[in-house]
């Protein structure tokens, strides 16, 4: 037995008072001297006796209450073992798919092995299948019939995703918890350096967990690649674009290269390149004319090698007329557009004009045909002209809202509105978030002075991207419907701030420029496996579309209507168009971390392995559960019940005490 709160033990030094109380301080009568008792009336006497064992039984009725109490609190418990049930054995075989596994035969080898540890089970053994890249996928349940194992084996693809060894464990150890079983995992990969956990101890299963290792493949075998390709993702003004690319060898020899450029399937460029022995080479190609429309560009070395997918890196590529941006200004206010007209035609790569209009063009214009609207210290807004802006947010606009003290004379922003008013207090700009798309690579606002400014109250799911030094919102991003917005809370003619008069300017009007005309949505190429956004809200009636690299649409009707991104899984160009409207065309390439084909030491891999459970696995084999039993809440009672019966002979005795004097 033991005690949960042993201290509690320390009472049962109280059963002191009642033995003061009973031995020591008993009533003593002292005989008086009297001449006659010839008048007292003769009664009978109790027996000193049966008072005596009164007393003793009082007296330890008392002491078992201190104690019983003091046992209680000190919550004694007895721990006591059970036998329970083994854990059944369950037989996981793991396969990785990632991107080299497309080298040579790696994958067939891999095939073969795990059809081998089929065969290999026991007649009455379950069984899973994993596919492993950089997520982990279960191909079966937990099977005892052979033919859906083999099959899901044959049905592996190697995918263009990179392996992640640390995602592996993470499930085992998540199967471990959960499914009451002994895992006998056997793992075949060809054990990829790059596929390994920044922190060794993320290898490590749980504890009934026994792992074996299979390596596919031999040595660290040559390979070359295309890493990487730089391009823009838009051209404007006839100019010419320039293309970067970086070609790597692995455990290769110094080699000639040839690098070409294709634009929808035809050389246009190629150039020939010295790659070093396990180097890196870069390879430019300055000046090509990219015809008007969208292009599918692709960066291809020759000779090829055993994994000729990584030979060739793919990039999207448009021409395009600059965009145009409708300036909305009031009351006559030409000029408030002067200085942010200036600012964004003085960057020509921004492919954005600022065409001016009056404030009441919203409700003329088709405000689909801009990239997005500047209200410039608009004030209130009539109906019919709020109702248009909020109809092109909506359907996948954008909008950029100056709100300088006349907005806030009317107490409200406008398109949205929450309580605005206006501060006559002059401020600088304090926190910026840069790592916000609205702001990438915009420099500090540096001695911009505003004389006042609008205090703005942001609602629930806006991102605060800029503040001023005392905490105040300077710039709010926020999403509505399926297009987006960016309150700034002073005006952006220079009558209420210096700023158009610093180098910051120009950064700013452009960055947000971009973001707002949905640029940062235009990548010349993504990594596979990368999401992309298919719609803001859920309420958005309209449908997205998806068409594959193999020209097949990927979504269904549900997901059309309802899903909000869609993962670009595989190496090719697709086609995406949003539920507001916009058409995107943006080229997937496999991960390159894995065209480095280099192996996990062997050291390293005999380590992994005894991270595993080492004990043999029984199927059935019993084990031993330790529970511990309190019982203070028995002690409890038999406290209260021995006070009661205390009680109750306590006053019985008192009583004849009384009738004897």
């Amino acid at each position: 037995m033991s005690f949960l709160s042993p201290w509690f033990l320390a009472g049962i030094a109280a059963v002191a008072l009642p033995l003061w109380l009973h031995l020591l301080q008993r009533y003593k009568r002292t005989p008086q001297p009297f001449s006659s008792l010839m008048f007292f009336e003769r009664r009978l006497q109790a027996s000193s006796k049966q008072r005596r064992l009164r007393e003793f039984l009082l007296l330890a009725m008392r002491i078992a209450l201190l104690v019983l109490l003091s046992l209680a609190f000190a919550q004694p418990f007895i721990t006591h073992y059970s036998p329970v049930a083994g854990r059944r054995k369950l037989t996981v075989i793991a396969i990785d798919r990632s991107f080299s596994m497309r080298y040579g035969a790696r994958l067939t080898e891999a095939k073969a092995r795990a059809h081998a540890l089929v065969r290999a089970l026991g007649g009455g053994d379950l069984a899973q299948i994993l596919a492993v890249d950089s997520h982990v996928e279960a191909l079966t349940a937990p099977e005892r019939e052979r033919l859906p194992l083999h099959a899901a084996i044959d049905s592996l693809q190697a995918t263009d995703h990179a392996s992640s060894f640390g995602e592996f464990v993470r499930v085992l150890r998540v199967m471990d918890a959960s499914s009451g079983m002994q895992l006998d995992v056997h793992f075949i990969s060809d054990m990829q350096q790059t596929s390994m956990p920044p922190v060794f101890t993320d290898l490590v299963p749980g504890p009934h967990t026994k792992l074996s290792l299979y390596k596919v493949g031999s040595g660290n075998p040559p390979n070359w690649a295309v890493e990487s390709v730089t391009a823009p993702a838009r051209v404007y003004n006839g100019s010419p674009a320039r293309v970067t690319a970086v070609l790597s060898g692995w455990h290769t020899p110094q080699a000639e290269k040839t690098v070409s450029l294709m634009l929808d399937g035809k050389v246009v460029a190629s150039k020939s390149v010295t790659v070093p022995a396990s180097g890196r080479a870069e390879v430019e190609f300055p000046s090509i004319n990219i015809p008007y429309g969208q292009h599918r560009g692709e960066i291809r070395l020759s000779p090829g090698d055993q994994l000729p997918e990584d030979d060739g890196f793919l990039f999207s590529v448009q021409r395009s007329d600059p965009r145009k941006v409708l300036f909305l200004y009031a009351n006559g206010r030409a000029r408030d557009a002067l200085y942010y007209k200036a600012a964004m035609e003085s960057a020509p790569d921004a492919g954005l004009t600022v065409e001016p209009a009056r404030l009441e063009q919203a409700t003329v214009d088709d405000l689909s045909n801009f990239a997005f609207v500047v209200l410039d210290n608009p004030g209130e807004l009539d109906a019919a002209t709020a109702r248009a802006l909020c109809d092109y947010i909506s359907k996948g606009g954008a909008v950029l809202l100056a709100a300088g003290s006349t907005t806030a004379q009317a107490g409200h922003v406008p398109l949205s509105g929450e309580a605005a008013s206006f501060v006559h207090q002059p401020e600088t700009v304090g926190d910026i978030d840069r790592g916000d798309a609205a702001l990438a690579g915009v420099a500090d606002f540096k001695n911009v002075q505003f004389s006042g400014y609008t205090l703005l109250s942001p609602k629930a799911g806006d991102r605060i991207v800029a503040r001023f030094t005392a905490g105040a919102p300077l710039l709010i991003a926020r999403s509505m419907g399926e297009g987006r917005m960016l309150i700034f809370a002073s005006s952006l003619d220079g009558s209420e701030n210096d700023f158009p008069l610093h180098t910051s300017f120009v950064p700013f009007v452009v960055q947000t420029g971009r973001y707002l005309a949905g640029e940062e949505d235009l990548p010349s190429n993504v990594i596979a496996g990368t999401p992309v956004e298919l719609r803001r809200s859920r309420s958005a009636g309209t449908a997205a579309d998806v068409i594959g690299p193999d020209g097949r649409h990927e979504l269904n009707i549900r997901e059309a209507t309802s899903a909000l991104s869609f993962n670009l899984d595989r190496d090719g160009f697709y086609e995406v168009q949003r539920a507001g409207g916009k058409r995107l065309l943006i080229a997937v390439d496999a991960d390159r971390r894995e065209s480095d084909l280099t192996a996990i030491p062997d050291e390293t891999l005999a380590l992994w392995r005894n991270t595993g459970s080492t004990s043999p696995l029984q199927t059935g084999a019993v084990e031993r559960q330790s529970r511990s039993w309190s019982f203070w809440r028995y002690l409890l009672l038999a406290a209260f019940a021995v006070a009661l019966v205390e009680s109750i002979f306590g006053a019985r005795y008192l009583k004849r005490g009384r009738e004897v004097l």
